[in-house]
């Protein structure tokens, strides 16, 4: 080929980019008006109005949007109440299908009522509210709870929630709600069974102390959250009374604390994952657990209480956590707590009725410190997971300087442990004689992963000390492993 013949064929081809780059290369002004409002849609609402003032085209954009979210913040009360109040007014709110709204309710629940009676319409099919320092009841718009486009609703507000005679959410698959308490038994029931395509439900310190007892099931159900109440310094024993004290406390709105408790079954034949969080205030039980691949369970526990064995709550927490544990036996990877096994332990007899986790291929274990190698729960739990192929020390590990191994060595040490993954490592010795009691222990394994924390705090002076995380990476790869096929990631 000549030489002419070459720059020829590069000229061309730098014409076919330039001509490429030209069609790609449009304008945001030559967009048709609906694509704009789409686009638009993507900002924050208050931005989103602000853009009106970009041309006279597109001076009236804004109101096509698909999409509010309106969020007060507390140093700017008087000037939220005012915009809200403006953009009900000029605003089309057939338009949008998501809508978001957030704020400090306190004496104005009329005016909130108002809004959110203009604001919420049929078409929206995305919902969050989150009402907080309500003193006076809310209502809703009753038409609210028979939306047919309606597939998510998130509701955050402390108070009882008022619920129509009449509840129909045929397309809603997640529904979350925080903080509510319901008023009765048959309410409740009423809004769960009103919700036949629900897929995800999320329940987050909930009060149930009107209710007696509910099942929340769903052909399509397939994951569940829970989160209980912690125990506070407001708990204590004396909300462990008697019903003629309970009954001349009563506030009529109910407690989550005390004895008296809500029977509350969750679940499908299509769930695939729960979890649960908090103290147990109630008696939760699943449906049919045997389709659940994944749990965790997070008890809080309060460390100045740990002690006092004999205290009648941690003893109930126990027999929950055995009874849960017992229900979700088939799951493949587990969550769990160290203070879910110390609330297990208890009760000793507890701890030797832990069922056995065939199925279990994937466990993680989270810690306020790093765990120890030769806590019985943990050997327990272990010993009761065969086929355990990935195991994960959330905040480090650790084992006892006078202990040389793990007695006993749990069987999925020996036959299918791969992975051992240890975060948040501190590099202290106890740390590093953990490891290389892993190392020595797990004679198949092939992956062991460690991240070093950036700094470790001294218990008693309270000094940040940076962690040498060369030196620790080092002094690892020295360590013998029992499995030749094993390779150490650092990160």
């Amino acid at each position: 080929m000549s030489l002419n013949s070459l720059v020829n064929e590069k000229k061309l081809k730098r014409h076919h980019i330039e001509e490429k780059i030209d069609e790609s290369d449009i304008n945001i002004y030559d967009l048709p008006d609906p694509v704009l409002a789409l686009i638009i849609s993507f900002l924050p609402t208050k931005e989103a109005i602000r853009t009106s003032l970009v041309s006279k085209r597109w001076q009236h954009l804004w109101k096509d949007i698909s999409k509010i979210n309106l969020k007060e913040e507390y140093r700017e009360i008087q000037l939220f109440r005012e915009f809200v109040s403006k953009l009900l007014v000029v605003f089309d709110c057939l338009n949008f299908t998501k809508f978001s709204f957030s704020c400090y309710v306190r004496e104005n629940a009329t005016k909130v009522d108002e809004w959110l009676c203009g604001f919420i319409n049929p078409r929206i099919e995305e919902l969050s509210l989150d009402l907080e320092l309500i003193e006076k009841p809310l209502v809703f718009p009753h038409h609210l709870f028979t939306f047919a486009r309606l597939t998510k609703f998130h509701l955050n507000m402390d108070h009882v929630l008022d619920l129509p005679s009449s509840i129909f959410l045929p397309s809603l698959r997640s529904l979350s709600l925080k903080n509510i308490i319901f008023p009765d038994s048959s309410s409740a029931d009423r809004l769960f069974s009103g919700c036949p395509s629900l897929e995800e439900l999320t329940l987050i310190y909930c009060n149930w102390m009107n209710v007696k007892a509910i099942t929340i099931s769903s052909p399509l159900l397939q994951k569940v959250v829970i989160r209980d109440y912690k125990y506070d310094d407001d708990f204590s024993d004396s909300d462990y009374q008697s019903d003629e004290e309970d009954e001349e406390y009563d506030d009529g709105i109910g407690s989550q604390n005390g004895s008296k408790c809500c029977e509350i079954v969750v679940g499908g034949t299509n769930l695939k994952s729960f979890s649960y969080g908090g103290f147990p205030g109630n008696d939760y039980s699943l449906l049919s657990s045997n389709s659940v691949i994944e749990a965790t369970i997070n008890i809080d526990s309060p460390h100045d209480w740990f002690d006092d064995k004999d205290w009648e709550p941690l003893k109930d927490a126990g027999c929950f956590v055995s009874s849960l544990l017992e229900k979700l036996s088939c799951v493949e990877r587990l969550r769990i707590t160290e203070t879910t096994f110390w609330v297990l332990k208890i009760r000793e007899s507890l701890l030797w009725d832990v069922p056995v986790f065939s199925n279990l291929v994937e466990f993680r274990l989270f810690s306020d410190s790093p765990s120890e190698l030769s806590y019985e729960p943990l050997l327990e739990m272990l010993k009761k997971t065969p086929c355990l192929r990935v195991i994960s020390f959330e905040n480090g590990v650790y084992m006892p300087i006078d202990r040389a191994n793990m007695d006993p060595l749990p069987m999925c040490f020996k036959t299918h442990l791969k992975t051992i993954r240890i975060y948040n490592c501190g590099g202290l010795e106890k740390e590093l004689h953990g490891i290389k009691i892993l190392l020595q222990s797990a004679t198949v394994l092939k992956t062991l992963h460690v991240r070093c924390r950036l700094y470790t705090l001294d218990k008693y002076s309270g000094t940040k000390k940076e962690v040498n995380t060369t030196e620790v990476y080092e002094k690892i790869l020295k360590f013998p492993r029992a499995s030749v096929n094993c390779e150490l990631e650092f990160d």
